[in-house]
């Protein structure tokens, strides 16, 4: 017959039964029985003991084999005591474990503790300082102040699961790259076909340029599958860091990519993968018109006048408009917008269109059209921007809560991120959960598509139909 027990680790690491309200500390340990005494064998000279079969043992229950000796009158249960190494346990373990914050990690703890408990703990500053002890790592050696340290330690190579993480570390150098994906990021990588790519500076630590993470559409949901800390953004960089990606992932094969305005990367993904599909996020090009109002010095007028703002979004509506009409769709639009509109226009044309010749042709804009162009996707229901990317970029750095950190922090928290995030999703994901879209979302999704699928004959009526449901 098994008993209901407890178990949590003394501070010296040793494994601590409590059964009853009394706390036993294993003495000994054989292939069949553990020996257990009272914690207060010394304290009180209380010569209680037990001892359990190692067969039966689970994390709630044991089965006695045998107990003998009498508690002393000294030794007394103390419930409080017990609460109390039970709370500390779960700082330790949420300290190590996830990546809450100091305070989300003491609120937590803290609620689950009956009021008896909550009046002997310790000053509330003195928890917090002990998270962060907790937090340290006494092993690492000196963090690095640039990119000509030996090695990263072997402890930041794995995950928490003991699983390799580090793929790729081109060692010293000013060119340094280290390339991060667990073996379950290796095999979606290299079995997907449709990825996003996006890039990241202000998690990033400083001897580094920028954090580059694959992303990976897996069963619908989009999954971070690599993280690439690079020294630079050129050509030669994004060339080496997709080199070294195949010799670790040979089978790589992506069909579909979507990414930012970046012509190097751009350059660099078409060479070496000669027949993918590219194609600009949206969210991406709706950035860089507001970048481009800014630069203008036009942000307070469009936050100010709602029919510049809404002219704006016309040029911005261009994008779900059928590809061969777009050009056609830009002249026209041109015409019916005034003079505000036209250093937007003119950035739009140089950058989007293609300048306008002599001979009625028009130049080869820096984006051509079927990059930038989202009507199919938005017909096809397919995805249009790189939302998730973009999520995922937010909720690092509140995870991070810092800018910046240092190496051995940022790869601390990345192997946390990992494991707490970024498995577990793929964990749902294998499990057949489906992607949940915000409602208002799919309501603009579902407007969009009924725009596109069913256009109004006049083209500029078109386009001030779709610019009513867009925001830069």
């Amino acid at each position: 017959m098994s008993t209901s027990v407890e178990f949590i680790t003394t501070t010296k690491g040793r494994p601590l039964m409590i059964l009853d309200g009394f706390s036993y500390i294993q003495d000994r340990r054989t292939d069949t029985k553990t020996y257990w005494r009272c914690e207060n064998h010394k304290t009180f000279n209380c010569h209680f003991r037990i001892h359990t079969c190692n067969e039966s043992v689970t994390k709630t229950h044991v089965k006695i084999l045998k107990q003998h000796g009498d508690h002393t009158a000294s030794c007394k249960r103390d419930f409080i005591k017990l609460s109390l190494r039970k709370f500390h346990e779960d700082i330790a373990d949420r300290a190590k474990n996830t990546q809450e914050t100091t305070d989300t990690v003491l609120i937590q703890c803290i609620s689950k503790l009956p009021d008896s408990t909550r009046i002997r703990l310790p000053p509330l500053d003195h928890v917090k300082r002990t998270i962060l002890r907790h937090r340290e790592k006494i092993d690492l050696p000196q963090v690095p102040n640039d990119v000509d340290f030996p090695t990263i330690p072997g402890v930041l190579q794995l995950t928490k699961r003991n699983d390799t993480f580090l793929r790729i570390d081109t060692g010293p150098g000013p060119d340094r790259i280290l390339i991060f994906s667990s073996s379950e990021q290796l095999e979606i990588l290299q079995t997907s076909t449709n990825f996003l790519m996006d890039g990241t500076f202000e998690i990033v630590p400083e001897i580094f340029y920028q954090l580059y993470v694959i992303h990976a559409v897996h069963r619908e949901h989009v999954i971070p599958v690599a993280f690439c800390l690079l020294r630079r953004k050129n050509m030669t960089t994004y060339q080496e860091m997709i080199n070294k990606i195949l010799e670790f992932a040979p089978a790589w094969n992506p069909q579909n990519i979507m990414l930012d305005f970046e012509k190097a990367v751009l350059n660099v993904l078409s060479n070496s993968f000669p027949h993918v599909s590219l194609s600009g996020c949206y969210f991406h090009l709706r950035q860089s018109i507001h970048r481009q109002l800014q630069t203008q010095g036009l942000q307070k007028q469009y936050e100010e006048n709602v029919d510049f703002a809404h002219g704006i979004h016309k040029i911005a509506a261009l994008a779900f408009i059928h590809p061969e009409n777009v050009i056609n769709a830009f002249t026209d639009l041109s015409v019916h917008q005034d003079d505000t509109f036209q250093i937007m226009l003119d950035y739009f044309e140089d950058n989007y269109i293609g300048r306008f010749r002599a001979n009625g042709s028009r130049t080869r804009p820096l984006f051509p059209i079927e990059y930038w162009n989202v009507y199919e996707r938005t017909k096809n229901q397919q995805m249009r921007t790189n939302n998730s990317a973009e999520a995922w970029n937010r909720r690092i750095k509140c995870v991070f809560q810092c800018s910046h950190p240092t190496l051995w922090k940022f790869i601390e928290k990345i192997i946390l991120e990992e494991d707490s995030n970024i498995h577990t999703k793929i964990v749902r994901a294998n499990a057949g959960e489906p992607v949940n879209k915000k409602k208002k979302y799919q309501y603009l999704d579902q407007r969009l598509f009924n725009l596109v699928s069913n256009p109004h004959q006049n083209i500029i009526d078109q386009i001030n139909a779709i610019a009513h449901n867009i925001i830069l």
